[in-house]
């Protein structure tokens, strides 16, 4: 099987030389989601999927180990973006636009469906390691495949909006009533 994550943006999403590359298990769970949103949304909605399972594990990981945590997964893919960037401005001399997130389409529902439950998948796999590992793959992952479906780095501002966004079932209700920036309630 090919994976829908080049291998050069996964090892440079795994970090530096010396680091361990990602876990097989979460990189085939998160290849065979992306290869299943392909086959049945298109590219805008592919990345709203790809959001929406960063977002799932945000709201977990807010859940189960507090503000703290689901802030430092925020740093890390800020990190992400400020070194992709400054990659970018060292190479060309230029600093690189920021990639809009694309309007929502009618196949983000089932993309973000099919990521959501990968993520959940990799929640699981995670729930039976001695550390946090497969978290961290999937994290990176999920990044760095978001990162290649928009073609470039998004502006923080919005994805991080986009990440803080209500989720779960009372999403909706939540949405109306907390502020657009986001909000994290404990």
């Amino acid at each position: 099987m090919t994976s829908a994550i080049p291998e050069a943006a996964t090892a440079e999403a795994a970090g530096e030389e010396g680091q361990r590359p990602l876990s097989p298990v979460v990189a085939a769970i998160i290849d065979s989601a992306a290869a299943a949103a392909a086959e049945r949304a298109g590219q805008a909605d592919v990345t709203h999927g790809l959001v929406s399972a960063l977002r799932h594990l945000r709201a977990a990981i807010d859940d189960q180990a507090g503000f703290a945590m689901a802030a430092s997964m925020d740093n890390a893919i800020q990190a992400r973006i400020m070194v992709e960037n400054l990659r970018t401005l060292r190479l060309s001399g230029n600093p690189p636009p920021p990639v809009r997130l694309p309007p929502v389409g009618a196949g983000a529902v089932v993309a973000s469906a099919i990521f959501e439950s990968a993520a959940e998948s990799c929640l699981a796999i995670n729930a039976l390691a001695p550390d946090n590992e497969p978290l961290e793959h999937a994290i990176v992952a999920f990044t760095a495949q978001l990162f290649q479906q928009l073609g470039g780095m998004p502006e923080w501002g919005e994805l991080k909006a986009a990440l803080h966004r209500p989720h779960g079932r009372a999403a909706d209700i939540a949405a109306a009533v907390l502020p657009a920036t986001g909000a994290t309630l404990h």
